[in-house]
């Protein structure tokens, strides 16, 4: 059954509540100091537009597969060939949290994007506290892990948070195929995972400019749906908090 997705944080008497996959305004009680928001539905003053991807779970299985661009379509069926293994960690540990944040800080440094730092990890674990966070990772015949997907999850939505595969650590051409295959029969039955489990949609977890990425995410077909995600500050404070986190931003 669908459920709010709300985590409460307080630092340095700063109180933070994040919200995920609003369909509503939401009215608190207390005065908090900063409210973050994440793939909202709900359109506000201080929040950024962003571009996602629906996929629609109620559709069938073969509607699914048919609406997959016939790339994906063939090196899903061409990955069955390697007996590939899927672990999905419904309830998740923390050492589940930290392996994974050892695997994706990896990823992190040849792709050259930020790492998953502690505040991510205390993220996760939060989201797990509440029974939204699913863990997923594809591993070969010798269980060694080729791809991770991470997603939160309220019972409706699926959306991923973090994805990574170590492609750019590889040099050979036909290992850079074997984890191009892997990522998308992870992706595949993940989808077909969170329909059995009742979701009615799979969020692709933002599209972005780069055409590469983009392109990747639209050959699992869907519908490109406007979502909200950003910071609104309530207080004095907590304008003063999310100034410095801009000035920091901007200083890279």
């Amino acid at each position: 059954m669908p459920f709010i997705i709300l985590l409460e944080r307080k630092f340095l008497n700063i109180k933070m509540n994040s919200y995920y996959f609003l369909k509503e305004i939401v009215s608190t009680e207390k005065l908090i100091d900063i409210e973050g928001f994440s793939h909202s539905l709900v359109p506000k003053k201080q929040l950024q537009q962003f571009e996602t991807l629906y996929i629609d779970l109620t559709k069938s299985e073969n509607e699914l597969l048919q609406n997959l661009h016939r790339t994906n379509r063939k090196q899903i069926k061409k990955a069955a060939d390697h007996h590939f293994h899927i672990q999905v960690l419904e309830k998740p540990s923390i050492a589940d949290i930290r392996a994974f944040q050892e695997f994706y800080n990896q990823f992190a440094t040849f792709a050259n994007t930020y790492t998953c730092n502690s505040f991510h990890v205390n993220t996760m674990n939060m989201l797990k506290d509440k029974n939204g966070l699913v863990i997923t990772k594809v591993l070969n015949e010798e269980n060694e892990v080729l791809c991770y997907r991470v997603y939160i999850s309220d019972g409706n939505i699926a959306c991923c948070l973090y994805s990574a595969s170590h492609f750019r650590m590889k040099e050979k051409t036909e290992e850079k195929r074997l984890l191009s295959e892997a990522n998308r029969f992870l992706i595949w039955r993940n989808i077909l995972y969170f329909k059995s489990r009742n979701h009615t949609i799979f969020d692709m977890g933002g599209l972005t400019t780069n055409p590469n990425i983009r392109s990747f995410k639209m050959e699992f077909g869907g519908e490109i749906v406007h979502v909200y995600s950003g910071y609104e500050a309530n207080t004095k404070i907590g304008q003063f908090i999310l100034w410095l986190r801009i000035k920091k931003m901007k200083k890279g």
